[in-house]
């Protein structure tokens, strides 16, 4: 009975932490998730190829006031290199506790890229709207 109980409480622990991971974040029911995966340099580079589509990109977020961006990596929100960086417009019911988990983190994003839109004050290589899914990528 004693080994039943630590393999029930090893499983538990183990299952736990995967199952509130993929509740970390934010996803919408606005509809099927079909977007097509492609790099944040794709993006930049061939803006007009995904214009108003719905995409999935992986890069590094952070939120702040005026300038919530989804940067190509780290560093280049670090030295401040906008051009690698694409404006996110958040959902409007999108929770303090889901921006929190997912700011300054790697995030996989799936949203509708607008290529003419260049988010605060023109700065941004694009932006992403209409966002359907925001969660950290491990």
């Amino acid at each position: 009975m004693q080994r039943f109980v630590i393999g029930l409480l090893c499983a538990v622990f183990t299952i736990m932490p995967a199952a509130l991971a993929q509740q970390a974040g934010y996803h919408s029911s606005n509809g099927p998730d079909e977007a097509q995966q492609v790099s944040l340099v794709q993006l930049i580079a061939n803006p007009q190829s995904y214009d108003h589509k719905l995409v999935r990109v992986i890069g590094y977020l952070n939120l702040q006031f005026e300038g919530n961006a989804i940067y190509f990596h780290s560093d280049d929100f670090e030295h401040a290199i906008y051009e690698n960086s694409i404006w996110i417009n958040l959902p409007k019911d999108i929770s303090p506790a889901q921006i929190k988990a997912v700011n300054d983190r790697y995030v996989i994003c799936t949203a509708r890229f607008v290529a003419n839109r260049h988010g605060h004050m023109g700065m941004f290589s694009g932006e992403l709207e209409d966002v359907r899914r925001l969660e950290v990528w491990r």
